[in-house]
C-alpha cells in the first residue's frame, strides 16, 4: 500500500498528467465537432436566442405581474408558478409530436406557438390577453427546450455526442448571459411607456414589457434559420454513419421506406420501458437541486430590488452563465472518465451548499458567492444530465426522453411559485420588517434533501452503470434488473 509520504512527490506529476489528459480531451471534442453537419450550429445558434427569450423573460415577469399588473406577492407568485408549472405539464406530450413530425416541422411548429405568445405579452396588461400569451408561451417553451436539446444528437456524430452536448449547455448560457448584461441597462434607458400605433389602435409599451419584444425580434431570427438553413433530412455519411442499405421486398423491388410512427405509439412505448421510470425517479430527487434556479428566476429578482440592489440584479445573475461558459467545456473534459452518476451527485451537492451563504446576511459579496459556487456545482451536474439522458434513450425516441426528462419539475413548479410569493410576503416584504437569511436558509435545507436522498439510493438509481455492466458481461450474462 502506497503511504501518503510516497504519494506525496507524485502529486505534482498527477496533476501535470490531469491537466495534459484535460487539454487533450478538449481537444479532440472540438475536432469531432468540427465535423458534424452544419445544422449543430443553426441548433446552437437557435439555443442562444431561444435562452436569451426565456431568461430574460423569467427575470422580470414576477415584476411585470407585480409592478405593471398590480398583483400581490402571493398571487404574482401562483401565476408564476402556473406558467412555469405549465411548461413541464406540456412536454408530457410535445417530444412524441417531434419524434412524430421530423425535426424540421418540430422546430417552426413550436417556433411559432411562441411567437404568439411573446407578442401578446409585448402589447398588452390586460389579463384577457397576458394570461393567454402565457398560455402560448409555456407551450413554446416546453416545446423548443427538449426539441433543441435532442436536435443536439440528431446532428451530431456518435464520436462528437458528449462533447456537443457540452456545448449546447455553454451555448445555452451564451443566451442567459445576454440577457442578464443587458437586463440592467434596459431597465435603465427605457423607464417611461412607449406609445405606438399598430393598424391604426394606440398601443402602450410599458418599460418592462421591451424586454418582451426583444424576444419577439429573437424568434423572428431563429425562423429564418430554420426556415433556410435547417435540411429535413441529414445524410448518412455526414453523421459518419453506414447508409442503410435498401431494403427488398421477396420479388425483389425497393421496398416502401418505413413508415413513422405516431405520437401515440412513441408514448406507448417509452411509457412501457421499466428502465424508463427508473430513470424518472432519479429525475424527481434532481427536482429540488433544480428548484434554486426557479427560485433564482421568480424570488431573486424582487429580492435584489427590496434590499436596494435593483441595478445590479442583471450583472450579478450574469456571473452565472459567465462562469458556466468557461467551466462547463473543461469540467465535462476532467470528469469525462468518471461515471455520470457521480459526477451529478458531487454537483448536487456544491450547488445545494451554495444557497446557504445567502443565508448569512444581505450584501453584494454573499450574492457573489453565491452566484460562482452555484455555477461549479451547474458546470459538474447539469451537462452531464443531458448526456445520461441521451446515452439512455433508444434511437428515434431521444426528444420523448428529453422531454419527459422535464416532467418531475411540474410537481415542483407547481408550489415553487405561490411558495416565492410567500416567502417575500412574510420574510422579504415591499414594506416592514424582513428576515432575508431566514428565507434562503429554508430554502437551502429543503434542498440538500435532493443529494443526500441520491446517495442513500444509488444501487437502484444509477441505470447507466448497470447497462454498461451488462454490456461488458455480455449476451450470455442475465439481464440487469430494473
Amino acid at each position: 500500500m502506497t503511504t501518503a509520504n510516497e504519494a506525496a512527490p507524485n502529486l505534482p506529476a498527477r496533476i501535470g498528467r490531469a491537466v495534459v489528459d484535460t487539454a487533450r480531451e478538449y481537444r479532440d471534442g472540438l475536432k469531432h465537432l468540427k465535423r458534424c453537419p452544419r445544422e449543430i450550429w443553426i441548433a446552437y445558434a437557435i439555443k442562444v436566442l431561444e435562452a436569451l427569450c426565456y431568461f430574460s423573460s423569467v427575470l422580470v415577469l414576477m415584476p411585470f405581474l407585480i409592478a405593471d399588473m398590480g398583483m400581490g406577492d402571493v398571487k404574482a407568485g401562483t401565476v408564476f408558478g402556473i406558467f412555469s408549472a405549465s411548461m413541464s405539464f406540456f412536454s408530457l406530450f410535445v417530444g412524441f409530436v417531434a419524434d412524430s413530425l421530423g425535426i424540421k416541422k418540430a422546430l417552426l411548429t413550436g417556433l411559432v406557438i411562441a411567437l404568439v405568445g411573446r407578442v401578446a405579452i409585448s402589447f398588452s396588461t390586460s389579463p384577457w390577453i397576458v394570461y393567454p400569451g402565457l398560455f402560448f408561451l409555456s407551450v413554446g417553451f416546453a416545446y423548443m427546450i427538449p426539441l433543441i436539446a435532442a436536435s443536439v444528437k440528431l446532428f451530431s456524430t456518435k464520436k462528437a455526442q458528449k462533447f456537443a452536448y457540452s456545448w449546447y449547455y455553454v451555448v445555452m448560457n451564451v443566451g442567459s448571459l445576454i440577457a442578464g448584461l443587458t437586463l440592467d441597462s434596459l431597465r435603465a434607458f427605457f423607464t417611461q411607456p412607449i406609445q405606438l400605433t399598430l393598424l391604426g389602435a394606440s398601443v402602450s409599451i410599458r418599460p418592462l414589457q421591451v424586454v418582451f419584444l426583444v424576444g419577439v425580434a429573437a424568434t423572428l431570427v431563429s425562423l429564418t434559420l430554420v426556415t433556410f438553413f435547417v435540411r429535413s433530412k441529414i445524410p448518412a455519411e455526414e453523421l459518419e454513419e453506414e447508409p442503410a442499405p435498401a431494403a427488398k421486398s421477396e420479388g425483389g423491388a425497393k421496398a416502401q421506406p418505413e413508415e413513422r410512427k405516431s405520437a401515440f405509439t412513441i408514448m406507448k412505448e417509452v411509457t412501457t420501458e421499466k428502465v424508463f421510470w427508473i430513470f424518472i425517479a432519479f429525475i424527481f430527487l434532481l427536482v429540488l437541486v433544480k428548484m434554486i434556479f426557479q427560485y433564482n428566476h421568480s424570488l431573486y429578482p424582487v429580492y435584489m430590488e427590496r434590499i436596494g440592489l435593483k441595478t445590479w440584479t442583471g450583472k450579478l445573475y450574469a456571473i452565472n452563465p459567465a462562469l458556466i461558459i468557461l467551466l462547463v467545456p473543461v469540467v465535462t473534459a476532467a470528469t469525462s472518465k468518471m461515471k455520470s452518476y457521480n459526477v451529478i451527485l458531487l454537483g448536487t451537492f456544491v450547488s445545494a451548499g451554495s444557497v446557504f451563504f445567502l443565508g448569512l446576511g444581505e450584501s453584494i459579496a454573499l450574492i457573489v458567492l453565491f452566484q460562482v459556487m452555484l455555477s461549479l456545482g451547474e458546470a459538474l451536474w447539469s451537462p452531464r444530465l443531458y448526456d445520461y439522458t441521451a446515452s439512455i434513450a433508444p434511437k428515434g425516441k431521444e426528444a420523448s426522453y428529453m422531454a419527459l426528462s422535464k416532467v418531475p419539475m411540474f410537481f415542483a413548479k407547481v408550489g415553487a411559485g405561490p411558495a416565492s410569493g410567500l416567502l417575500l410576503a412574510q420574510l422579504c416584504p415591499a414594506e416592514g420588517a424582513r428576515n432575508t437569511e431566514l428565507m434562503w436558509i429554508i430554502i437551502g435545507a429543503s434542498t440538500l434533501v435532493s443529494p443526500v436522498t441520491l446517495v442513500l439510493g444509488r444501487r437502484w438509481l444509477d441505470v447507466e452503470s448497470r447497462r454498461r455492466a451488462q454490456e461488458a458481461a455480455g449476451p450470455t450474462s442475465a439481464p440487469a434488473t430494473g
